[in-house]
């Protein structure tokens, strides 16, 4: 079975800006005990140092240790465990889907009965062995999209938040962050603008409030560039179930339909879909093969 990693570049980055806005450096630990971590808050302190779990689709797979966070107020403290999991929980999602789909094909291919077998081992390896340890690997620059948003309808949440991931990775953006994670934040055009070259995924678009809508289709309303977040949508409604619902702009419903991906019938494979993916949506092809 291939053995997946995580991608050093994506911690590699938050090392940089964890240390570059906040002076702090980052650990990534195995989580040992979950009996002991189930008694905490979801961030905590022991002794002076932060710790932020890394929660998966219910698992925990570690946790994030920023040492000598004691000096940092309530606000930075939730401003580092927001970053941590900007970046990492996306990047060990992605790990926890490819590991399923590999130990199911693994298990089909055996010819064994699913019942009482884990997909996962009891005891999970460390965050910190899933990383490539490769410095000299260099990222690759990622695609160009013919869109800064992109529309994928389908059925299963899950299958549509891995394609939203697919296209992430592709682009070669640092941080995957979900919407309702952020919304509070963002008032204008330019909030969701100076936030960088990340990937804002908005899972079930069409609940959006006349708001939100209005908002995105503010930030839609001008050509955006790499350095700008990509947005990618989702819904589990047809175009023509778009197009009836009360309470959807017009103008959001175009610009869903015309960018939309039905992913329903994208191919099974990651190869395939990443294939299906550059020629539906890279405008001149990959930057670097």
């Amino acid at each position: 079975m291939q053995n997946s990693t995580l991608d050093s570049s994506f911690v590699n980055r938050l090392k940089q800006i964890l240390a570059s806005r906040y002076g702090k450096g980052l650990q990534i630990r195995q989580l040992m005990d979950l009996s002991e971590l189930e008694s905490e808050e979801e961030v905590f302190t022991r002794g002076r140092d932060l710790h932020v779990p890394i929660k998966v689709n219910g698992a925990f797979l570690g946790t994030a240790v920023v040492p000598s966070a004691d000096d940092l107020n309530s606000e930075k403290r939730q401003g580092v465990a927001q970053l941590i999991r900007m970046v990492l929980e996306p990047a060990m999602y992605k790990w926890y889907l490819d590991q399923r789909e590999a130990n199911l094909a693994e298990i089909s291919k055996a010819n064994v009965s699913l019942d009482n077998v884990h997909l996962f081992a009891e005891e999970m390896p460390s965050i910190e062995e899933l990383i490539e340890e490769n410095e000299d690997q260099v990222q690759s620059p990622g695609f160009e999209l013919i869109s800064q948003l992109i529309h994928l309808e389908g059925h299963s949440d899950t299958t549509n938040k891995k394609v939203a991931l697919q296209l992430h990775e592709m682009t070669g953006r640092w941080a995957f962050v979900p919407f309702n994670d952020i919304k509070g934040q963002l008032h204008s055009a330019f909030d969701i603008s100076k936030m960088g070259g990340m990937t804002i995924f908005i899972e079930n678009a069409d609940q959006l409030n006349a708001a939100e809508q209005e908002l995105l289709m503010e930030y839609l309303a001008e050509e955006r560039g790499s350095e700008e977040p990509l947005i990618i949508t989702s819904s589990k409604l047809s175009a023509d179930e778009l197009e009836n619902m009360e309470g959807l702009s017009s103008a959001l419903v175009d610009e869903l339909t015309v960018n939309a991906f039905e992913v329903d019938r994208a191919p099974l494979t990651m190869q395939g879909l990443k294939e299906v993916l550059e020629l539906f949506f890279i405008k001149d092809g990959p930057i670097d093969a």
